[in-house]
């Protein structure tokens, strides 16, 4: 198992460099729009992509380029452009008794291996782009990608909110102008998430004893907004009981996250959900002299509390402290990791 997180890592690695292009949001590219000419490229938001965009290279501009308000009219033949009048672009181009613990144990650290593979490869790259701002020439060729699947370029100053709205995708070229990354933009959780969390949880055994173990959380979602988000979660803890046996919790929920509170680099807010939790237990309780299996099912309700640390526009260090009621009980974990935006 871990020879092939390696490979998967390595592969991973291998093809999810970031490209040496960029994308302009399309709130920036419709904020650009409004700001003079001549003053647009003091500072974009741009966003480096993982794989490029099928565009063709356009003609670079240099420091002492000449800047043009109005492009000069140029058609490329199967190449359409925004519908503002005709008009283009200026730039164009052991044994167990009752129970199933061992082996979902094994299982589970399977799955912690390749997860923290993921994790460390989705790091890496998302920590390898550039989410920020930076200064580009006025001139700097701009190229769209619009929502009816045409194509065209065009300087920076000669975009308009008409081609503004048109484009689906815009993205420029550090390659095709003056190019100077001003600073990286602060956490930006809107859109995928994915983390990981170790720490330590209390877990009961089936006789009623409470004692705390390795815990892990593995969660993927998404963020509607900065502030909320909903996750799949997963959740294994496990710790040898009384007997010397293997006593595992896993929970499966459904997850939200409010996190509204920002002070400088730190965020903090709640999470709460609701699932199924299920506990193996390779020992047993004794009812008289009877044997008695210590595995059981039952729903699960989770909560408590988020702490981040802004490490990197799409990179959190996040703690979590939550409880958990299930089987008729109380547990708890405090957990710390990393989140990727």
């Amino acid at each position: 198992m871990r020879a092939l997180a390696v490979v998967l890592a390595g592969s991973l690695l291998a093809s999810g460099c970031a490209a040496n292009s960029f994308r302009i949001p399309p709130d920036e590219l419709a904020r650009l729009a409004r700001v003079a000419p001549e003053a647009r490229g003091e500072r974009v938001r741009v966003i480096q992509e993982i794989v490029p965009s099928d565009v063709p290279a356009a003609q670079p501009v240099t420091p002492e380029t000449q800047i043009v308000f109005i492009p000069q009219v140029n058609v490329s033949v199967g190449v359409h452009g925004p519908a503002r009048g005709g008009r283009a672009g200026g730039l164009v181009s052991p044994g167990k008794i009752g129970g199933a613990g061992k082996d979902t144990k094994s299982a589970a650290v399977a799955v912690l291996v390749l997860a923290a593979t993921a994790l460390i490869t989705a790091a890496i790259v998302e920590g390898s782009r550039f989410d920020g701002y930076a200064r580009l020439h006025p001139m700097h060729p701009v190229h769209l990608l619009g929502k009816d699947g045409g194509y065209t370029v065009m300087p920076l100053a000669a975009l308009d909110p008409g081609a503004a709205a048109w484009a689906d995708t815009a993205v420029v070229r550090p390659t095709e102008g003056p190019w100077l990354a001003l600073e990286r933009a602060p956490l930006s959780r809107q859109g995928l998430a994915y983390g990981m969390y170790g720490g330590t949880g209390s877990l009961r055994s089936a006789r009623g004893d409470l004692a705390m173990g390795p815990a892990w959380t593995l969660q993927l979602g998404y963020f509607a907004t900065q502030e909320i988000g909903v996750f799949a979660t997963a959740f294994f803890g496990w710790r040898d009981n009384r007997y010397g046996a293997t006593l595992i919790e896993t929970r499966y929920t459904a997850e939200l996250q409010y996190m509204p509170l920002r002070l400088g680099i730190l965020h903090g807010g709640l999470y709460g959900g609701a699932g199924l939790a299920h506990r193996y237990e390779d020992a047993v309780k004794l009812v008289g002299d009877r044997v008695v299996a210590g595995d059981e099912s039952t729903a699960a309700v989770t909560g408590g509390a988020m702490f981040q640390l802004d490490i990197h526009t799409r990179l959190a260090l996040t703690a979590r402290l939550g409880i958990a009621a299930a089987h008729g009980e109380q547990m708890h974990d405090a957990i710390i990791g990393l989140c990727v935006y």
